[in-house]
């Protein structure tokens, strides 16, 4: 008998502490959560001031929609990036996306080497984000960007 009330009285007490635990945390609003979950590789070679198309699909991964924001394309190398074209994405609701494709132009001034191709969802930060850490993603493939030979 004393058993069988110590173990009531136990599985009470571990109740009660499981809800006392469960009504002080705090809850935060569920929150938008934009990536880019592709984009396209970028062709071998180019040649500064000369454009290539990029296609992405920007994605809502978060549990609250996004208003309208854009996607962003990099060239980048050695830690520095340099932009060189958007594309506006509509709306999305949770777990939608906006698939596009945008000119990108290699600048004029761009030094010669080998870059990564990178494109980046909300790049104005127009959206407070649930992360705002996971909102680039690098093609592939590299480009190279060398000198553009005489005519002949």
């Amino acid at each position: 008998m004393r058993l069988r009330l110590f173990t009531v009285a136990f599985a009470v007490f571990l109740l009660a502490s499981g809800l006392a635990f469960a009504s002080t945390r705090t809850t935060e609003a569920a929150r938008p959560d934009l990536v880019v979950s592709s984009i396209s590789n970028p062709p071998g070679v180019a040649f500064p001031g000369r454009v290539f198309s990029v296609t992405d699909r920007t994605r809502n991964i978060g549990g609250a929609a996004a208003g309208k924001t854009v996607t962003r394309y990099y060239l980048s190398a050695s830690g520095k990036r340099t932009a060189i074209g958007r594309r506006a994405v509509i709306p999305l609701s949770p777990e939608r996306s906006s698939h596009g494709s945008a000119n990108a132009r290699v600048p004029a001034t761009i030094e010669f080497g080998v870059y990564s191709l990178v494109a980046c969802a909300d790049a104005s930060s127009a959206v407070r984000e649930a992360n705002e850490r996971n909102n680039c993603r690098k093609a592939a493939t590299t480009i190279v960007i060398k000198k553009q030979p005489p005519p002949v």
